[in-house]
């Protein structure tokens, strides 16, 4: 199993999703419908990529930097 953190472009801007899923189809397919469930109303995906694929291990994880932070 992997872990994977995927970018989405949508109509309702942009979105850093972390998905755990056994090939990159799931990843897509999970992805796709946590954002679905999660975003109201529905956004239209305009793009989703992955950017990071790492086997899940103790200890695997990732730091997803967001604009509101201060730096």
């Amino acid at each position: 199993m992997y872990l994977y953190r995927l970018e989405a472009e949508t109509s309702a801007g942009a979105f850093v999703i972390v998905i755990a899923a056994e090939e990159e189809e799931k990843a897509f397919a999970a992805a796709e419908g946590h954002l679905q469930r999660q975003v109201l109303p529905a956004p239209a995906v305009t793009e989703l990529s992955i950017v990071e694929k790492k086997r899940i291990a103790p200890g695997a994880g990732y730091v997803v930097a967001t604009d509101s932070m201060p730096r």
